[in-house]
């Protein structure tokens, strides 16, 4: 992990610095004057501290993340089993808020992966469902991570314990662009429903141009909170 704030002051002794006296006479004189020569001799410097950069909060994002996959998913080694799929009857009535993450990787050249916040409205009323996918971050094309532009809307006309939700959406970042569509089988989890989880093995994505294959995933909590 990064590390916050700044290092301790450090003191270095000045080595080689003094300004022995000369083998001549005037040697003394000039050593016994040259506290200017070696007034600096066995004195501490002070060397000012190199700061730290900040911890990138995308760390913290991809923490809280973790955390809610196993919250829902489970984990190995977690304690957790997660969330079963729902099997009691769904409302008829009144709405759900749905609040987590999406993830998208991308094949068939240098592997992309992406992670955004993830909301979902289901409204049992009218049978809508609708969300977004934003705040996107990931690979860069000049390496490291990069924010992305732009933002997947999710769709869907049957509220049912089974979902089928459409996505589409245009990303883009510094020398790229992905253009992405598909279809989530997604479920809800938990009696009384908790959470509501969703992949997508064959998400049709063209970057750059080039028509490759995804696999995109959200995983979301019932009036959950995204990680700041």
């Amino acid at each position: 992990m990064v590390r916050a704030g700044w290092m301790m002051l450090i003191w270095l002794p000045l080595v080689g610095c003094g300004g022995g006296g000369g083998a001549d006479g005037g040697g003394g004189g000039a050593s016994g004057g040259d506290a200017g020569g070696g007034r600096n001799s066995g004195r501490p410097v002070f060397v000012l501290p190199t700061p730290t950069p900040p911890p990138d909060p995308r760390l913290a994002r991809l923490a809280g993340y973790e955390a809610q996959k196993t919250r829902v998913l489970g984990g190995s080694g977690s304690g957790f089993a997660g969330l079963s799929p729902t099997t009691a009857d769904l409302p008829v009535q009144g709405s759900a808020d749905f609040a987590g993450f999406a993830s998208l990787r991308v094949e068939g050249g240098p592997v992309l992966t992406l992670f955004g916040d993830a909301r979902l409205d289901v409204d049992f009323s009218s049978q809508q469902i609708s969300g977004t996918v934003d705040n996107l971050f990931g690979t860069s094309p000049a390496g490291g991570a990069a924010d992305y532009a732009g933002a997947l809307a999710i769709s869907g006309a049957a509220v049912q314990p089974e979902l089928l939700l459409d996505y589409s959406g245009a990303l883009s970042a510094a020398g790229r662009q992905l253009d992405v569509t598909g279809m989530l089988e997604a479920a809800f989890l938990g009696d009384p429903i908790q959470g509501l989880s969703g992949i997508d093995l064959a998400s049709q994505v063209i970057r750059d141009g080039q028509a490759q294959l995804g696999t995109f995933l959200i995983v979301m909590e019932r009036d959950g909170k995204l990680p700041p």
